[in-house]
């Protein structure tokens, strides 16, 4: 398969973060979170099922931090993917229990006692499946090389390194790189320099102003202290209060307000509700120091009053702090300089959520950093992933695509000269090839800033070649993909050497035009596949080679991918599994009875089933056309490989006793010749016709390819084991190790790799 990313959840939207990664063939979820609000709390797992057989082919669940935005699905595809490891630090592993555990109090939803007591049981089941890493330490799971990384944030927060023969992608999860109370910020290694960033910027919209400000460098370095809002207000309020009660959802806040309230109120007392007391073990036994002498243990808020921190609603009596209002994420100025410290090839957007009246990070970036590609993602659509290394025949892929695109130049003319279908096809395909899953209007919408705008086409007119290229739902759309991505790593992997994946696209470029059962139309698997190359995929992609997709059609599509094919075999001295001319000439008679089937599954009023019969019957001709291009071929090379057989059985009878061994006959005569010449001696008037027939004869067997093995004349001194491939005249050997001094005196003969005649050698007399 391709190697791509997904946002499951958690792309263009904070929350219910799931990151689906196929990077050489593994299969990877980054975190799995839940929403906290609305309807549908889990990510879209079922958009797995398009790229997977089953969930049981997920191989690992990688888990960055404890966060219930990260890890609130955990359980649900934990049981869907029953195979897949589960991967987190041991931290972070204590913390999920917590989590899970604290379900309606974090969310804020009301839980009945069987689903309460079915939760815990799941989790218990749940913490058995988790595996504990430890971070900066590499770890191997099949091809791929796993590193965590501290991320600050939160306890057992942690980066994502992964590295493969094809990658090196960093997943950041969220981070911070300020060191707070009890958590230090992120620290990466020297040594790691991501080619591909997944970004977790929540802070990724900002006003135009704050970017502009951030680009003339006023303000990058200030950080207000969070705590100080804080500070003041409980010492505001500390003389009529009695106490500080402790209602926090969120595990690092909690761990913060700790560390803060100890070091700055050291003598006041502080009230832990039930669900803060759990979350307070749990740090406790991870080894933070967080039961001091001034924590107390309370059921209820105290009768006098006092100060709440936390998520409650006001009360009579006491006052209430919402300390959610700043941020465990690194600030925006942080952010653009761990940027500019990773400065990856690609950078890709996530958890942020983008606003109307705010410029995307990419505003800031273009400018910093113009060599770095910003994406922001959006949910369930698929993001290829560009590969590090450049591919061993790269320069076949360019070669011939370089001499295409010559071709294509010339026509040219015929791109934008009006609005008809062959200039739109290449739209269509592009678009279905690009976002397979949306409803037709809404990938028209999203093409409008690039081709649509060039071409002017319209929505109908887009509709239209839609169903012409039998793209016009999305089964349709996800079949035709699925294919040419198969095909496509096949080609790459075929263009990184790989003998056997040569021989698998070979197989694949035999039937690119599959017609569809259910309503007899035709896929062009070869015109799909060769927009998808040049427009889509990121290691083949090119702007030159545009020309190539607007301007040629299916047929054209094909031979291009077969020249790629027999450019690879040729390189590794590989053959193709050729076909006879009678089963070409079956295989055109397939085309036309599956064509007059067709015929037969029209539907429509009557304009649609003409058009339907004309395209059918256009596509189909264009097939047989195909076909007949490829009998020709297989004639011609059915014809050299007999003209081959014939010149080899020629000379090789022409070589035997039968007539008097001609080529021998011949090589002699001209050494004789050369003798005379070599010694000055005259040769006779009447003999020179004589020997201008042997030196045409002796040019003709050379313009043949009929070459000698060894050289008359030659000396050697041998043993009997290397005479394996010579005809040997002389007295026997008698014993091991022994050898003889012989020389040649018949050369042999080869046509290619056929042997005519093997050289001879005679001993040599004393």
């Amino acid at each position: 398969m391709s190697d791509f990313l997904i946002p499951l959840g958690g792309g263009n939207e904070i929350g219910a973060s799931a990151y689906y990664l196929s990077i050489d063939g593994m299969h990877i979820l980054l975190d799995c979170g839940a929403r906290l609000k609305g309807e549908e709390l889990y990510p879209d797992y079922e958009r797995l099922l398009y790229e997977l057989n089953d969930y049981s082919d997920l191989d690992l669940i990688l888990i960055s931090h404890a966060h219930y935005d990260h890890i609130g699905s955990l359980a649900r595809i934990a049981s869907l993917a029953p195979d897949a490891e589960i991967i987190a630090t041991e931290a972070t592993k204590k913390l999920i229990y917590t989590q899970l555990l604290d379900f309606g109090r974090i969310s804020g939803r009301k839980e009945s006692d069987i689903i309460k007591n079915e939760r815990y049981r799941k989790a218990q089941i749940l913490m058995e499946r988790i595996h504990t890493k430890s971070v900066i330490k590499p770890f191997l799971i099949r091809n791929c090389t796993f590193t965590l990384l501290p991320a600050g944030h939160m306890p057992g927060a942690v980066m994502i390194y992964i590295n493969t023969l094809h990658h090196n992608i960093l997943y950041t999860g969220d981070f911070s790189i300020t060191s707070m109370f009890g958590v230090n910020g992120l620290r990466l290694p020297e040594d790691i320099h991501p080619d591909t960033v997944l970004m977790n910027i929540p802070n990724a919209y900002q006003e135009k102003q704050v970017w502009d400000d951030l680009l003339s460098g006023a303000g990058i370095f200030s950080k207000q202290d969070p705590y100080s809002r804080l500070k003041d207000m409980i010492s505001k309020h500390l003389e009529q209060k009695h106490g500080v009660y402790l209602v926090s959802r969120s595990i690092p806040k909690h761990l913060d307000l700790f560390y803060f309230l100890n070091s700055t109120f050291p003598d006041v007392s502080v009230y832990l509700e039930p669900q803060s007391q759990r979350v307070a073990d749990t740090l406790s036994d991870m080894g933070y120091q967080v039961y001091t002498p001034n924590i107390h243990i309370s059921e209820t808020i105290p009768e006098k009053g006092c100060i709440i921190i936390g998520q409650e609603q006001n009360r009579q009596g006491c006052v209430s702090i919402l300390f959610d209002t700043y941020s465990l994420h690194a600030s925006i100025p942080e952010t653009l300089m761990l940027i500019r410290q990773l400065m990856p090839g690609s950078l890709y957007l996530l958890h942020a959520h983008p606003a109307k009246s705010k410029l995307p990070l990419n505003y800031a970036a273009d400018r910093l950093l113009p060599s770095v590609c910003v994406t922001q993602t959006v949910n369930s659509e698929k993001y290829y992933l560009k590969r590090v290394k450049t591919m061993k025949y790269d320069l076949i892929y360019q070669s011939v695509m370089e001499e295409e695109l010559k071709i294509a130049e010339g026509q040219m003319p015929e791109y934008g000269k009006g609005r008809h279908k062959s200039t739109y096809e290449w739209i269509a395909i592009y678009g279905s090839l690009l976002y397979p899953g949306l409803h037709p209007h809404e990938t028209y919408d999203r093409l409008q800033k690039t081709f649509i705008k060039e071409t002017g086409i319209s929505y109908d007119d887009y509709r239209a070649v839609l169903h012409s290229s039998n793209l016009d739902n999305e089964d349709r759309r996800r079949y035709v993909l699925n294919i040419i991505e198969n095909g496509t790593t096949l080609l790459k992997s075929a263009l990184d050497g790989d003998t056997e994946a040569i021989s698998h696209f070979s197989d694949f470029t035999e039937n690119l035009n599959p017609r569809d059962r259910k309503n007899g139309r035709i896929y062009f698997i070869g015109k799909c596949m060769v927009i998808f190359m040049i427009l889509v995929d990121p290691d083949l992609k090119n702007d030159t080679y545009q020309p190539i997709a607007f301007t040629f059609g299916a047929r054209y599509c094909d031979k291009l991918l077969r020249n790629l094919r027999d450019r690879l075999l040729k390189e590794n001295g590989l053959t193709r599994k050729r076909k006879s001319a009678k089963d070409v000439l079956l295989e055109t008679e397939n085309i036309l009875s599956e064509s007059a089937k067709a015929e037969g599954m029209a539907s429509g009023n009557e304009y649609e089933q003409l058009m339907f019969k004309y395209n059918n019957c256009k596509n189909s001709l264009e097939l047989v056309q195909a076909t007949l291009d490829e009998l020709n071929e297989t004639i011609d090379e059915t014809a050299a490989e007999a003209k081959n057989k014939a010149i080899a059985s020629f000379y090789t009878s022409m070589n035997s006793d039968a007539y008097g061994h001609l080529l021998d006959s011949i090589e002699l005569v001209d050494r004789r010749l050369a003798a005379l010449k070599e010694n000055k001696v005259k040769i006779p008037p009447q003999l020179l016709p004589l020997t201008i027939v042997f030196k045409q004869l002796l040019n003709f067997i050379k313009d043949s390819g009929i070459e000698p093995i060894d050289t008359t004349g030659r000396e050697f001194s041998t043993e009997v084991e290397n005479l394996a491939e010579y005809t040997y005249i002389g007295d026997p050997f008698h014993y091991a190790g022994e050898k003889k001094d012989v020389i040649v005196e018949k050369p042999g003969w080869k046509y290619e790799d056929t042997i005519i005649s093997l050289p001879t050698v005679r001993e040599k007399e004393e």
